[in-house]
């Protein structure tokens, strides 16, 4: 996790601080905040759950808040990058001047995973460029110049997300209160009949908006948030795998471990070995760390 300035939560990683080695770990990361990133050199993959994609020089990546992946180079190989992180929801309620940005910004929020080539568009990776120069050297009016370049580059890059995701077309995201709703309540009990009646629509149908819009149930999405503050606790804390379990709001640590596995590819004693023992990254330089801490409150009845 990066612990994002609050008064202006963008992170920039410049390339000589960020070289990716071929270390190929089974053990997926994910952050607190949106990745961008702009590879400078070499080649190699970016693997998700169920996709991978190649990738090399010159490309930009869009990873949401959450998404599980890992990036390798190619063996015997190094690639350098650069990196942006940053607070979607800052950025969407500073964007006043045109009313799609915030539902633009709110669709890059939830399972968007984006690869684009320089031979695609030549501009992205110039806009990256200028965004982590202006956020090292901090230069008058820096912060300025950040959200207009920001701006631009997320506009740009909604153009190569998938053309029947109603988010990134300025059509209202009518499943958000749901989504923000999930975030502070994981680990409470509540039914999907309240998530229904926060937008405003019946359980059947929010089951279906939910579904087409996300590409899961309003249950798996909430179980895989819940795994996701399960594995910042495992790699943060010395809390035992039973207490996170019902921190995160499961109900049997068979059920955890299920779901842990199933998302993470092993299970959480395994994958907890895996992140603190591997070192996928020649340099790395973090902003800070952030552990989340919930009250061990159970809900839901993951299944």
């Amino acid at each position: 996790d990066y612990a994002l300035p609050p008064e202006f939560p963008v992170y920039a990683l410049e390339e000589n601080n960020m070289c990716v080695s071929d270390a190929h770990t089974p053990a997926l990361h994910f952050h607190n905040s949106l990745e961008i990133g702009l590879c400078h050199s070499g080649s190699g993959t970016l693997e998700f759950q169920d996709t991978k994609y190649n990738f090399k020089a010159g490309d930009v990546t869009l990873i949401a808040s959450g998404t599980p992946h890992i990036k390798y180079s190619a063996p015997g190989t190094f690639s350098s990058w650069s990196y942006l992180f940053l607070n979607l929801v800052w950025l969407a309620g500073l964007s006043t001047r045109d009313a799609a940005l915030p539902e633009m910004y709110e669709g890059f929020r939830y399972n968007s995973k984006l690869i684009v080539t320089q031979e695609q568009d030549p501009i992205l990776a110039p806009l990256v460029k200028e965004i982590v120069n202006e956020m090292i050297c901090q230069n008058t009016s820096y912060r300025h110049c950040v959200i207009a370049f920001l701006d631009a580059l997320l506009g740009k890059l909604s153009r190569y997300m998938p053309k029947d995701d109603a988010a990134h077309q300025g059509i209202p995201f009518p499943i958000a209160p749901a989504l923000h709703y999930i975030d502070l309540h994981y680990m409470d009990d509540f039914m999907v009949d309240d998530l229904a009646s926060l937008c405003r629509m019946s359980t059947s149908y929010f089951r279906r908006i939910f579904t087409e819009t996300m590409g899961i149930g309003p249950l798996a999405h909430l179980n895989r948030t819940r795994i996701m503050h399960a594995c910042t606790l495992l790699q943060m804390t010395d809390r035992s795998i039973l207490e996170i379990c019902g921190a995160v709001g499961f109900l049997s640590l068979s059920s955890f471990n299920r779901h842990f596995s199933t998302m993470m590819g092993q299970p959480p004693t395994a994958w907890r070995h895996a992140v603190s023992t591997d070192q996928p990254y020649v340099a790395r330089r973090h902003a800070g760390h952030l552990a989340l801490s919930k009250s061990e409150s159970r809900g839901f009845g993951s299944t």
